[in-house]
């Protein structure tokens, strides 16, 4: 039996699922929030709702913050490129987008704050 073939995996790390309710501001982007699904140290994923045409804008920068019981934490203006941005599957919300960010250019603070982040909400 043949096997079909799948294209080649071109992430260096996996992404990991997120737990909690971390949420993203994409700037320029939509007004209000998206939750992120997953993330890695080379990028992330967010689910948002479109909101007019907020879809075609590029996302130049992105804060994320996540409120923990014990500290929370927030990651400012992370520079980002824009890898994916289509209609988010398996959602029952018509209007709801799934966008994948690169991280571009990070200084060696914002590493290491996305690190930190990491180790507290993925998994």
């Amino acid at each position: 039996m043949k096997q079909p073939l799948r294209a080649p995996e071109r992430r260096h790390q996996k992404r990991c699922a997120v737990i909690g309710n971390p949420v993203a501001m994409m700037s320029p982007g939509p007004a209000v929030p998206g939750k992120v699904t997953c993330i890695s140290p080379e990028s992330v994923e967010i689910v948002y709702d479109q909101v007019n045409d907020t879809s075609l804008s590029e996302t130049e920068r992105l804060d994320i913050l996540a409120a923990d019981f014990v500290r929370p934490i927030y990651l400012e203006a992370l520079p980002v490129k824009i890898i994916s941005d289509r209609a988010a599957s398996g959602s029952s919300n018509p209007m709801a987008r799934k966008r994948v960010l690169a991280f571009d250019r990070l200084s060696g603070d914002q590493r290491n704050r996305l690190q930190s982040f990491i180790y507290s909400f993925a998994y």
